[in-house]
């Protein structure tokens, strides 16, 4: 039974897509590179994120390349906001006593201000923020929470998330939302893939919060982008 749920934050709980890549656009500007399109940055993008910038400007210190992003993403803060579902999903977590946890690369003021925007600050009982690579950190997570690996489900948007979980010995889901396509988590082999927060609720719902369920696989991405 599932009692303990871990979120990623970007692509999960929040809508900073357009945001960042805004930010990215910005650094391949100012750095000689083409810009990319949403389509081609969903497909590419991936965590951690140095991995990215190492593929594209292998050449440019990693320091200099975040003074450009975040030059660029403070201008964009502001366009973040909840993705649908997502706080009623956090508040259907607190009505059933499920502990909340968020492991996430966002940087630590993004996050504080997202959430208390959100006002999702007092629907999550702690945060791990800043974390580049969360595999790195997912055992932590768990001793120092004392979660049970069989009670406890990580939820995310990209290959990264359902990785962590697998590396963390903990149930995976994947949703739509976010950065990564259909295709690259089926690839990833999550416990299940939803469209969205809303119908992982309601498979919870159905299946007195027992995991795995006899999930399903959209048959399209439900976030083609703006």
């Amino acid at each position: 039974m599932i009692r303990n749920i871990i979120f990623d934050w970007s692509g999960t709980l929040v809508d900073d897509l357009p945001a960042v890549l805004a930010a990215t656009n910005s650094v391949f500007e100012q750095c000689g590179v083409e810009k990319m399109s949403l389509e081609k940055f969903r497909a590419e993008f991936c965590l951690p994120f140095k991995h990215f910038y190492d593929r594209y400007l292998p050449d440019v210190p990693l320091a200099e390349l975040e003074r450009h992003f975040h030059g660029h993403f403070r201008q964009e803060q502001g366009a973040v906001a909840a993705l649908p579902h997502a706080g009623e999903f956090l508040l259907f977590c607190r009505r059933h006593g499920l502990r909340t946890f968020v492991l996430s690369t966002v940087h630590p003021d993004y996050f504080a201000s997202q959430a208390g925007t959100c006002g999702f600050e007092a629907l999550i009982d702690r945060a791990y923020v800043g974390i580049w690579d969360k595999r790195a950190k997912i055992a932590e997570v768990l001793s120092e929470n004392h979660l049970d690996q069989r009670e406890t489900l990580f939820i995310g948007d990209m290959q990264h998330d359902i990785e962590t979980a697998q590396h963390g010995g903990v149930h995976s889901c994947a949703v739509l939302t976010g950065y990564n396509r259909l295709e690259q988590l089926r690839a990833s082999r999550p416990d299940a893939i939803v469209r969205h927060l809303g119908e992982l609720r309601e498979m919870l719902e159905q299946h007195g919060f027992q995991w795995p369920p006899a999930g399903t696989t959209p048959e399209e991405d439900s976030n083609p982008g703006p």
